[in-house]
C-alpha cells in the first residue's frame, strides 16, 4: 500500500468492516489483521479451506453428482441470503471465489468488491463482476441495481457446476451481451420493459418484437436437467432482474425437495489437496515466521471514515495486530 497520500484504503478497511459483520457457516472467517516489519504491509488472515471450486472442477476426473451440486447450491445460497438481508452486496461471485474443505463445506471468500447496499436511486458503478459472471443490466450500463446482480451470478454458477466450465464466456462486454442473448433470448417490451431505457441499450440493433424464452434455451443446454431444476436455473438466468429470485425463495425452491435430495455434507467426497505440500514448503523455509510472533495489539478510531452508521458500527471493533 501506499498511504503518504491517502492513508489506510478505504476499499481494504470497507472489506474489513463486512467481514467483521459477515459471520457465518458459509462465510470465510476473518481471523485477524496483521502488519508486517512495515506498516505499509497489511495482511488479512483467514481460516484455511483445502479448495477453490474452479480448480476443483478443473482437476476432478468426474463431475460433481446431482445431489452434490444441490449441496453447494444450497450451501452458497445460504450465504447470499445472510449477506442480502444484511444489507450486503458481493459484486464478486465466481467460482474461483468460493472455497470447498475436504468435509464437503463452502464458503464465500474474496470481499474486495462488496459494499453496504446504498438507499434507492443510489448511483453504483457497473464495473464490477468477473465478466462471465456480470449480469445484463451491469452490461448495458445501469447505475442502479441491487441483490439482482449476486442471483445473476449465482446462475452462472448453478449452470457451470453441471457443465464444469463458464456457461457465458464472452471475449468482451459486447459479446458477452450477445452469448446471454443465444442463451437466454432477446428482450422484449413484455419481458422487460425497463431494458430500452438503460444507457447501453440505444446502440444494440435489437427489434423490439423478437424474443424467444430462457427456459427452451436452457433445457436444450441442460437435457440432463430436470423440469425443477429447468426452472430454477431460468428464473436465476432472467434477462429481466425483478423477474430474478431471491436468495430465500431460491432455498424454498421444489429443486431441493425432489429426487435426489442434496447430499449430507458428512458424506461428501474429498479430493486431494496440493496446500499440503506448500505447507511444508513453508515450514523448511529459513525465512518463515515463527508461532507467536505477535507483539502487540493496537486500537485504532476508524470514525468518520464509512459510508453510513452500518459500516461504522461494523468496524467499531476493529483490531490491528502488529507482528
Amino acid at each position: 500500500m501506499d498511504m503518504r497520500q491517502d492513508g489506510f484504503p478505504v476499499t481494504a478497511l470497507r472489506e474489513i468492516a463486512i467481514l467483521q459483520r459477515a459471520r457465518h457457516t458459509n462465510i470465510v472467517d476473518l481471523r485477524e489483521v496483521l502488519t508486517g516489519t512495515s506498516p505499509n504491509e497489511v495482511v488479512l488472515v483467514m481460516e484455511f479451506l483445502e479448495h477453490d471450486l474452479k480448480t476443483l472442477q478443473e482437476n476432478i476426473h468426474d463431475p460433481f453428482a446431482p445431489s452434490e451440486v444441490k449441496t453447494l447450491l444450497k450451501q452458497l445460497t445460504s450465504a447470499l441470503s445472510f449477506l442480502h438481508t444484511n444489507s450486503i452486496l458481493h459484486r464478486d461471485l465466481k467460482t474461483s471465489n468460493i472455497l470447498l474443505s475436504n468435509r464437503g463445506h463452502l464458503k464465500i471468500a474474496d470481499f474486495g468488491m462488496a459494499r453496504y447496499i446504498p438507499p434507492p436511486q443510489s448511483p453504483l458503478t457497473q464495473l464490477v463482476v468477473t465478466l462471465w459472471y456480470r449480469a445484463p443490466e451491469l452490461l448495458l450500463g445501469t447505475e442502479n441495481y441491487g441483490t439482482e446482480i449476486d442471483m445473476w451470478s449465482l446462475g452462472c454458477i448453478f449452470a457451470e457446476l453441471l457443465l464444469r466450465e463458464p456457461i457465458l464466456q464472452g471475449k468482451n462486454e459486447v459479446d458477452q451481451l450477445s452469448k446471454i442473448f443465444d442463451l437466454c433470448g432477446l428482450p422484449t417490451d413484455k419481458s422487460w420493459p425497463e431494458f430500452w431505457r438503460l444507457p447501453n441499450a440505444k446502440s444494440l440493433k435489437i427489434p423490439r418484437d423478437a424474443g424467444t424464452k430462457a427456459t427452451g434455451q436452457i433445457r436444450t443446454k441442460f437435457p440432463l436437467l430436470d423440469s425443477v431444476g429447468v426452472d430454477l436455473l431460468s428464473s436465476l438466468l432472467s434477462l429481466n432482474p425483478e423477474h430474478r429470485l431471491t436468495a430465500e425463495e431460491v432455498l424454498q425452491h421444489s429443486y431441493f425437495q425432489v429426487f435426489p435430495k442434496p447430499k449430507p455434507m458428512e458424506l461428501f467426497p474429498t479430493f486431494p489437496s496440493k496446500a499440503g505440500q506448500e505447507k511444508r514448503r513453508r515450514r523448511s523455509s529459513p525465512n518463515a515466521p515463527k508461532r507467536g510472533d505477535a507483539k502487540a495489539v493496537h486500537d485504532i478510531d476508524f470514525s468518520g471514515i464509512f459510508a453510513n452508521r452500518e459500516e461504522e458500527q461494523a468496524g467499531a471493533g476493529f483490531q490491528l495486530r502488529v507482528a
